[in-house]
């Protein structure tokens, strides 16, 4: 009788690690896809906006801001302003922004590049050569232009 207890606790045992690992491996799964979505999402909103997509800039505009003179920051806010660089300036911060921008997006083009989610190799070229292109006329202009632009092509 105590042989049969072992087994089915064995069996329930195994049972759930199975469980645990399919469960696991479809969270895994889940975010794969939602980083590729993520991703192809971005080339979009630079191709079609000729800007960076809000989620990379965002938190840089929000650094940009500050807060108002004569505002004292109680310990917690000072630690983590401090930690965030608050006190840079607005072309410091504008100046990480646009390197910030021009290493995602570089490596956003290999992505792109080594993807073989192309329906031929021509769509496959056009969008590398525009990203490409973005890369090359984001290293020239000044980071205002590409961290504050608002659904704007940039000026250049």
């Amino acid at each position: 009788m105590p042989i049969l207890v072992v087994i089915i606790l064995f069996a329930c045992a195994i049972g759930i690690v199975l469980a645990l690992i399919t469960l696991s491996l479809q969270r895994i799964s889940g975010r794969v896809v939602e980083q590729y979505k993520q991703k192809l999402d971005d080339a979009n909103t630079i191709i079609n906006q000729s800007a960076p997509p809000d989620t990379w800039v965002q938190p840089f505009r929000a650094r940009m801001k500050g807060r108002p003179d004569g505002v004292s920051y109680t310990p917690g806010e000072a630690m983590f302003y401090f930690v965030k660089g608050r006190d840079r300036s607005a072309d410091e911060i504008g100046e990480q922004a646009r390197k910030h921008c021009l290493k995602r997006l570089k490596m956003l083009t290999s992505f792109m590049e080594k993807g073989n989610f192309y329906d031929d190799d021509r769509t496959k070229e056009m969008v590398v050569k525009s990203l490409k292109s973005e890369y090359d006329e984001w290293a020239s202009c000044h980071w205002s232009d590409l961290v504050m632009n608002d659904d704007t092509a940039l000026s250049g």
